[in-house]
């Protein structure tokens, strides 16, 4: 139903600008046959028109309104926000000829652009979530499942985890902490995320993203939210441990037998400020214990 009613507003709306932009983006939330869908004036601005303007997203559903092409099926009722129609879009059954807009001139404002062409605000208060324009890899969709969006320059040089693999663990730790929101990424992003996996750790990310959506306003709808709102400034997860001043003997200590203390490296884990960090073992490591060369 969603390919209909895109395909209706690219061949036969009559609006243009800002009105066109609400327009595609309801389209694209369609999921019934009546092509009904309910959507947030937040929502409206945020993502549709990247922008933070009320009056931007009002102006550009009046204007929607007045032409017929879009309406009011139920107002906003408190915290509901109300359910919009595509009228003209019901019934309608794209043919073979009409998958995609013609590639002939076209009207001024027949493409989404993801700048608003109104108002003062041009990015969203808390991380960027509009990416409904860009060229995006979905790993979910069905032609995308075993494919990586990720170069092979991306993958870490001693060979020991892919980056796609890596990206794919946090999806999964994201969708089983109840945080389901749109993956499709430009390839650089997916590189960049990797790289905060081996910095931060899945737990800080997932930590993160859950007190984010528990803030935010709205519910996050794309992975990039969390990317420019916070994963970036994330501290590493584990600690580099100091080097070891001079020369070392031979001989260790006997091992402690503490759980955490690694048996080899005589470090362990313990928690700093909601982060795990290593640290020489008070019991067995060399360094506490006064070795000498």
């Amino acid at each position: 139903m969603t390919l209909d009613a895109m395909d209706w507003v690219w061949k036969h709306s009559q609006s243009k600008g800002n009105a066109r932009l609400v327009l595609l983006y309801v389209a694209d939330q369609v999921r019934t046959a009546a092509c009904e869908v309910r959507i947030g004036q937040r929502e409206i601005s945020r993502v549709a028109l990247n922008s933070a303007s009320k009056g931007t997203a009002e102006a550009a559903v009046k204007k929607a309104l007045e032409l017929g092409e879009l309406e009011i099926a139920e107002p906003a009722k408190g915290r509901r926000s109300p359910l919009y129609r595509l009228p003209k879009a019901v019934d309608y059954v794209r043919t073979a000829s009409s998958s995609a807009p013609d590639s002939g001139a076209q009207e001024s404002g027949s493409a989404p652009v993801l700048r608003a062409q109104e108002g003062s605000g041009s990015a969203p208060e808390f991380g960027a979530q509009a990416e409904v324009c860009a060229p995006n890899f979905d790993p979910l969709r069905p032609e995308n499942r075993g494919t990586s969006p990720i170069p092979n320059k991306a993958s870490r040089p001693d060979g020991q985890s892919d980056a796609g693999a890596l990206c794919h663990q946090l999806m999964a730790a994201m969708t089983e902490a109840g945080i389901t929101v749109s993956w499709g990424m430009k390839s650089e992003d997916w590189i960049e995320t990797a790289h905060l996996i081996r910095k931060c750790g899945i737990p800080a990310m997932v930590d993160f993203a859950r007190a984010a959506k528990a803030r935010a306003k709205q519910p996050p709808m794309y992975a990039t939210f969390f990317l420019r709102g916070g994963w970036r400034g994330l501290p590493p997860a584990f600690s580099t441990p100091p080097p070891l001043p001079g020369p070392r003997r031979d001989e260790k200590p006997p091992h402690c037998g503490h759980l955490d203390c690694d048996p080899e490296s005589r470090y362990r884990a313990i928690e700093r400020g909601g982060l795990r960090a290593l640290t020489p073992c008070p019991e067995c490591h060399p360094d506490t214990q006064g070795a000498t060369a």
